[in-house]
């Protein structure tokens, strides 16, 4: 059945439209066909675009001996009693010009096809738009047994199936003046009718409302003509039989349609821009812009977000709801894209134009990603955080330049990440974040540790510089550079240590790598150099000792393993000098004094009364004694410390008995050696030597005693 198409109709919303046409409509079916040699494609139907309106619209596009021709090549002889389109003729009446059609002259004889030409040009419709309605609805031009009937309704207008044809619209005459006429009403009042043009529709896919609907952005008046005349779109089981039955669901009307006119007249869209893209073409200068002239027509996609896309002769246009228009040059970046899938796929559609700077290299944004290309690498695409971050970092032209090859998701190391190559470096980003390692020595010394996937892991800080060097944090160590000593890895316990002290800004970088220490008379450790100074790690700690006189003199002598020892606490500084404790003594440094080494039983006795915080710097070295059985004496900043071969380091603090010892020759007297520790009150002080006792009163008299 048909819905009655009249003029009446124009007060129709679309819900209205709707509701009678499921009451009252049916859906014109073709019988099943071959295909023909060029046959339409179903990749091509696009049903927001099913037909241009410069062919549709377009009388002149042949003429009666050209229809005459045509329909005697679609039928070779008539059934015998039955009179075939092809030499089917009638007479013809006058009909008046109106607003839609000019009008029509009455003639005696008229055959279909002068009929079929006279009434494309008095009302503006193309005559093989009239001859693929005529095939569409009844069959007529390919039928060789047709019934009086198939005449009658030839175009089904105004025939509904619940009542007789209209008999104003009835007859082969009429009903495609009529029909003809209706498609200029559809024209001439494009909104009023429910299916319009440029805009979103919900098209029935069939007048069961339970089979569903497709939305549907109409992009032309022609097509929305066509959803007023047969309000169904088909769905995908139509197209998957584009010369058959689908399935329950399945309507064919529009389909037929359009299949009928590209089998018999070609493609249905001229390369015109697509009525989207048209403002956009005309301001990059049309057919001799930049875009050149359509070599395709606009192919419709209903994916993220739907949308249109049409080849022009440098490239491809996209336009979508969510991305806008732009414009992807044939170049690396568009075979990139379509690589990927194009706006169907992951990336969808593009939302920015490609833009292209310094070095040849180009760049453009689609909804989820970014392809980047260079000259040298091609293009290649940046997905979610990696392009986050390199668009953070200034894109093509930033701090990381064009992508150099496809991101690599790597499980090989102890976390997972993505990988991608750029022109200044390597982007991980993995659960501690997304970080750049430049090309360099840094990357050099990561690499060579196996990257992300070695023991050294994948970077968790980026890679930053200050005076004298850089650096950069890795979940398993850190990395820093200078340009004298290049790259090193600080790891393990020196990593805390190193943050602790300052970090590049206090200790600088690393020198030189970890080294590991047997263990051997002084026992075993690590040991690296840095910017300021030695960290040592023993069984006593880890300590730093500094550059400068007192560590060459610890280095001279072996460092760690030589005579000193592991270094047993910081370097300390008081208002004497500055002094640390070893292994087996202590160094202690003044301006005043110069450098001065601390060992033996009285290194031991410095170090158990708290170093520089006890006795203060050294004086001078240690001098041995020969008298009085021999000993050891050193001068530090708050006294003395002597040491009586085979006895215990006696310390005797600087004063009157100190003054007077040394002035009648110290060790050398009959005196001979402190033998215990200096005892004060407020009366004066006491202490014991080898052979007698010193006194000292209030008043600064000393007097010797023998024992």
């Amino acid at each position: 059945m048909r819905y009655r198409k009249t003029a009446a109709t124009l007060s129709r919303t679309a819900a209205g439209i709707v509701a009678v046409l499921i009451a009252a409509l049916c859906i014109a079916i073709l019988p099943a066909t071959a295909p023909p040699a060029s046959a339409a494609n179903a990749a091509d139907w696009d049903p927001g675009y099913i037909i241009d309106d410069a062919i549709f619209y377009d009388s002149n596009a042949m003429t009666a001996p050209d229809i005459q021709t045509f329909l005697n090549g679609q039928v070779r002889a008539c059934r015998s009693g039955y009179t075939c389109l092809k030499d089917y003729a009638q007479s013809t009446d006058n009909r008046p010009a109106d607003a839609f059609c000019n009008g029509y002259s009455a003639s005696a004889r008229q055959s279909a096809a002068e009929i079929i030409d006279n009434v494309a040009r008095s009302c503006g419709i193309s005559q093989r738009v009239l001859l693929v309605l005529l095939q569409k609805e009844q069959g007529l031009v390919t039928d060789t047994a047709p019934s009086a009937w198939s005449f009658s309704a030839a175009m089904g207008q105004g025939c509904p199936d619940t009542a007789p044809c209209d008999p104003a619209t009835q007859g082969f005459f009429y009903q495609v003046y009529y029909a003809a006429r209706q498609f200029e009403v559809y024209r001439a009042y494009p909104n009023s009718f429910g299916y319009r043009a440029q805009r979103w529709n919900n098209i029935l896919y069939n007048p069961n409302t339970a089979c569903g609907t497709q939305s549907v952005f109409i992009n032309n008046q022609a097509t929305a003509a066509l959803y007023i005349y047969t309000p169904y779109t088909p769905n995908a089981a139509a197209l998957a039989n584009m010369y058959g039955t689908g399935d329950s669901c399945s309507a064919y009307g529009n389909r037929n349609f359009w299949r009928l006119f590209t089998d018999w007249f070609g493609d249905t869209r001229s390369y015109a821009p697509h009525p989207g893209f048209v403002d956009y073409w005309n301001a990059r200068g049309g057919a001799s812009g930049t875009m050149g002239p359509p070599t395709g027509y606009p192919v419709f996609v209903d994916a993220n977000g739907q949308g249109w896309y049409q080849r022009f002769r440098a490239g491809v246009v996209y336009g979508s709801n969510y991305g806008g228009t732009a414009f992807v040059f044939d170049n690396v970046i568009l075979a990139e894209y379509n690589r990927q899938g194009g706006p169907a796929s992951g990336m969808g559609w593009p939302t920015g134009e490609q833009i292209c700077s310094t070095g040849l290299r180009c760049s453009q944004s689609f909804l989820y990603a970014t392809i980047s290309s260079t000259a040298a690498y091609g293009a290649h695409t940046l997905w979610g955080g990696l392009n986050d971050y390199w668009k953070a970092g200034g894109g093509t032209d930033g701090r990381l330049g064009a992508a150099l090859n496809d991101a690599v998701y790597s499980t090989a190391g102890a976390q997972p990440a993505w990988v991608q190559n750029f022109e200044r470096g390597v982007v991980a980003q993995n659960p501690a974040g997304t970080f750049l390692v430049p090309y360099g020595d840094v990357m050099s010394v990561w690499l060579r540790a196996g990257g992300g996937e070695g023991w050294l892991g994948w970077p968790a800080s980026e890679y930053s510089c200050v005076a004298g060097g850089c650096a950069q944090r890795f979940a398993g160590g850190t990395i820093t550079w200078n340009s004298t000593y290049g790259a090193h890895v600080i790891s393990g316990g020196f990593i805390a240590e190193w943050t602790r002290r300052g970090g590049f800004g206090a200790l600088g970088p690393a020198l030189t790598d970890l080294v590991t220490v047997p263990a051997g008379a002084n026992g075993g450790g690590w040991v690296q150099n840095f910017g300021g100074g030695v960290l040592a790690q023993s069984g006593a700690g880890i300590f730093l000792v500094p550059y400068g006189p007192a560590q060459a003199l610890w280095s001279a002598s072996g460092g760690q393993s030589g005579t000193w020892g592991w270094p047993y606490s910081d370097r300390t500084c008081v208002a004497s000098g500055c002094g640390q404790s070893f292994q087996y003594g202590g160094i202690s440094d003044s301006t005043t004094w110069g450098v001065h080494t601390i060992y033996g039983g009285l290194g031991q006795a410095w170090k158990a009364a708290g170093g520089m915080s006890g006795y203060g710097a050294a004086l001078n070295d240690i001098r041995y004694a020969t008298s009085n059985g021999g000993g050891y004496i050193q001068h530090y900043s708050s006294g003395v410390v002597t040491q009586q071969r085979d006895a215990a380091p006696v310390f005797t603090p600087y004063g009157r008995i100190l003054d007077v010892w040394f002035y009648y020759g110290a060790e050398a007297t009959w005196l001979g050696w402190p033998k215990g520790t200096q005892t004060c009150s407020s009366t004066g002080c006491v202490q014991q030597f080898q052979n007698g006792v010193a006194r000292s009163d209030a008043a600064g008299s000393v007097s010797f005693l023998p024992r």
